[in-house]
């Protein structure tokens, strides 16, 4: 049990560091809108939706982060060519799954009111 949850704390300290140093490096813009769920609910429950990428040579890394509030919510980093990045951004580097989460956290954490 202790071993675990040392190792989990590893975890956790290499993630928050590569997280907080992403943004540094990372070009970013601001999604206004989108079309379908739930990334259309969550882009008008939030106030603000960020695209993080970094370009590599044939491929582009990319997260979203998410602020509602005073709380923040960001994705895990995806690796996509650049004709996909292009389709449709938010869609392809924010997961239909991870979407859901993060508009589901939401909920929990403030409510229906917003």
């Amino acid at each position: 049990m202790k071993n675990i949850s040392i190792n989990q704390f590893k975890i956790i300290v290499i993630l928050s560091s590569f997280l907080f140093l992403l943004p540094a490096n990372a070009e970013h813009f601001t999604i206004d809108a989108a079309d379908n769920y739930p990334y259309k609910s969550l882009v008008e429950r939030s106030n603000k939706v960020k695209v993080f990428y970094i370009l590599n040579d044939e491929n582009i890394s990319c997260r979203v982060e998410v602020v509602l509030a005073k709380m923040t919510w960001s994705s895990t980093e995806k690796e996509i060519s650049k004709e996909l990045f292009n389709d449709n951004q938010l869609s392809n580097c924010l997961s239909k799954e991870a979407a859901k989460r993060i508009l589901s956290q939401t909920f929990l954490q403030f409510g229906r009111g917003l």
